[in-house]
C-alpha cells in the first residue's frame, strides 16, 4: 500500500514526495489503516469520474476485493468520510 500511495502523491506534488511519505512512515506518522482508507476514497473518486463508470454496487465490490476487506467495510470508509466533509461544508 505504502507504493501505490506514493505513486498517488508523487502524480499530485512532484517527485520528492516519496521521500516525504517514506519519513512519514518511517516516524509511525502513517498508519495503514489511514493509507487504505485514503487509497480506497481515491480509488472511488476515480471510478466515480470516468464516464463510462458501473453501477456504485459494483464499485464497491471491486474495491472490497482490491483491499481485501468486505464490501461493507469499503460502503463505511467512502460514506463516513462524506458524511464528514458534507458536515464541515454546511458548518462554514
Amino acid at each position: 500500500m505504502k507504493e501505490e500511495l506514493i505513486e498517488k502523491i508523487t502524480n499530485l506534488c512532484g517527485k520528492d514526495s516519496s521521500k516525504v511519505v517514506n519519513s512519514l512512515y518511517m516516524e509511525g506518522l502513517l498508519d495503514n489503516n489511514s493509507i487504505r482508507n485514503y487509497l480506497i476514497r481515491k480509488d472511488f473518486d476515480e471510478c466515480l469520474g470516468k464516464k463510462d463508470y458501473e453501477l456504485i454496487k459494483h464499485i464497491f465490490i471491486d474495491l472490497s476485493n482490491k483491499y481485501n476487506i468486505s464490501v461493507r467495510q469499503v460502503q463505511r470508509v467512502v460514506y463516513d468520510y462524506m458524511k464528514k466533509v458534507s458536515e464541515s461544508v454546511n458548518t462554514k
